[in-house]
């Protein structure tokens, strides 16, 4: 069952306006968290609007980065949760690039069946379920999200489009690259921060993202069920589907998100 899209974008904006209360005012106070991650006053109201506001739409479960894990004996019980991340992208934040997103999934039997991921400097949401993707900017309608295949783009620009995390470059990126160019096409090599990279993905304006080290569940969740209703997908570092919620942490150790899942990638990644 789908939640009531209106409903999760009405919040979505409800969390990213208190962020932006916070944001424009240029002054806050940054706590450094048990894995060294920073917490603003944003993450924690955010978290609070989402928290008490998904409850409302479904009274389901809520996991989200700013609380407490529970205890993977009581998560194995859950057949739907609520997964969240309410200011992704707080190092961004902090630095006032914009780039920092809202990020809301709904999570059935490990699956992912329901994102949103809604950027509050842009006004941009970008969602999906059920096999279709939107993006909805303001008081506009909604637009119907499309990816291309990647031959497509070369055929055009000779160019892959591969998104990269704006503060984990590694050598590994370095040589998919080399090999990527070497194989296939010149590499566009575009750095963001957030979630933001899943969602141009799921927009069409990409073609992959590799990320080589450690993220967690609620970091992408909300851009894997967008990316899967425009035929894309979010796949481990072995290229195999994996599943949100069943393990005793919530840590993804790399993945490969891509736009256009027909295209076989793996021979250019796993080797």
């Amino acid at each position: 069952m789908q939640p009531n899209y209106a409903s999760v974008i009405q919040l979505a904006r409800k969390a990213g306006a208190a962020i932006l209360d916070i944001y424009n005012r240029g002054e806050f106070t940054v706590i450094e968290k048990h894995d060294a991650s920073p917490l603003t006053q944003a993450d924690i109201v955010a978290n609070k609007i989402l928290e008490a506001g998904l409850k409302d739409i479904i009274d389901i479960p809520v996991i989200s980065e700013e609380t407490e894990l529970p205890e993977q004996e009581e998560r194995a019980q859950w057949p739907r949760f609520w997964l969240i991340d309410p200011l992704d992208g707080t190092k961004e934040f902090i630095d006032r690039n914009g780039e920092f997103t809202v990020n809301i999934a709904l999570i059935e039997q490990g699956e992912p069946v329901f994102g949103l991921i809604y950027v509050p400097v842009t006004d941009q949401c970008y969602y999906g379920g059920d096999g279709k993707a939107f993006l909805k900017v303001g008081a506009e309608p909604a637009s119907l999200l499309k990816t291309i295949s990647p031959l497509k783009r070369i055929r055009e620009n000779d160019t892959i489009n591969l998104y990269a995390s704006r503060r984990h470059a590694t050598e590994q990126l370095v040589h998919l690259c080399n090999r990527l160019e070497e194989k296939l096409a010149q590499v566009q090599l575009i750095a963001l921060g957030s979630s933001i990279k899943l969602a141009y993905l799921a927009a069409g304006q990409g073609d992959i993202y590799p990320r080589y080290g450690n993220v967690s569940e609620w970091d992408i969740a909300a851009g894997h069920a967008i990316l899967r209703c425009v035929g894309g997908d979010i796949l481990s570092k072995q290229y195999e589907s994996f599943q949100y919620g069943r393990k005793p942490t919530m840590v993804v150790p790399g993945f490969f998100a891509v736009s256009y899942v027909d295209f076989d990638w793996r021979p250019l990644l796993l080797t």
